[in-house]
């Protein structure tokens, strides 16, 4: 306990970077919100929504500039309408949904859905993007969200980052197909719970097949209920990007082979 004490008080920063490059992960982070360019990367055309509709709102509030951006076309999302016809009824409905939440700008990329990986283009078509926008803060889908193409999104930005953000970039990890294994921010949104409601019922083609908004809200009120609230949340684990990084570096030494999957 004295040694411990010692460290925290007088080793230098960089001394204790090194012994504990994930410090930051571990630390319960105040729900300050505060970028001002905030980059939302959505495999599909509501996973925006889903994952941060209401932390959005805040953002929104608080005078910040959102961009998302549609990383595949979501053809392969539908029961009745399949290809062309979906990706046309896919991206109206993602502009309707951004309109509600107060998203000011989409970019729909041509990627097809369920075959997302990061190749030469997708690398670098995000990488131009993060040029444009320069954003302070980036959501996407953590490395383990068990869809190929969540995973391929995450894998995507790590290369595409290494030129074009900074190491003081906030990296927002959520999870929509695997809950967080865990979470360092939690973002009451039970006030903005009934925008977001209106913003997934504008992805009809989605809601004859999912109960979407039953879905989001029961993750919702799972993490709020296990931090001891009685509301609805967002859960993120929120670090900086350089130690965003070094968590990348780990999970391509060995990905865990459970969490790969094909459609």
């Amino acid at each position: 306990m004295f040694l411990r004490n010692l460290y925290r008080r007088f080793a230098p920063e960089c001394i204790k970077r090194s012994l504990d490059p994930f410090r930051g992960l571990r630390a319960s982070r105040p729900e300050g919100l505060n970028e001002k360019k905030v980059l939302i990367l959505s495999p599909h055309p509501d996973d925006d929504i889903i994952s941060c509709g209401g932390t959005l709102q805040l953002y929104k509030r608080r005078g910040a500039k959102v961009t998302s951006v549609y990383m595949t076309d979501g053809r392969k999302g539908g029961r009745k309408t399949t290809g062309d016809e979906l990706v046309a009824i896919r991206k109206e409905e993602a502009r309707r949904a951004a309109g509600i939440v107060g998203i000011d700008r989409l970019i729909f990329l041509q990627n097809r859905d369920g075959e997302l990986a990061p190749t030469y283009k997708t690398v670098t078509e995000l990488s131009d993007i993060l040029a444009e926008i320069r954003p302070e803060a980036v959501f996407l889908p953590f490395f383990m969200d068990n869809h190929v193409d969540h995973m391929a999104a995450s894998r995507i930005f790590l290369l595409a980052s290494r030129a074009r953000s900074a190491p003081a970039t906030m990296c927002y990890s959520y999870g929509i197909w695997t809950p967080l294994p865990a979470f360092n921010l939690l973002v009451d949104i039970t006030p903005m719970s009934a925008l977001k409601d209106r913003a997934l019922a504008e992805h009809r083609s989605q809601l004859e097949m999912l109960d979407l908004s039953g879905a989001a809200s029961g993750l919702s009120r799972y993490y709020s209920l296990m931090s001891g609230g009685s509301g609805l949340a967002e859960a993120f684990l929120a670090c900086r990007m350089a130690e965003f990084r070094r968590l990348g570096k780990l999970w391509d030494r060995k990905p865990p082979s459970f969490f790969k999957i094909s459609l």
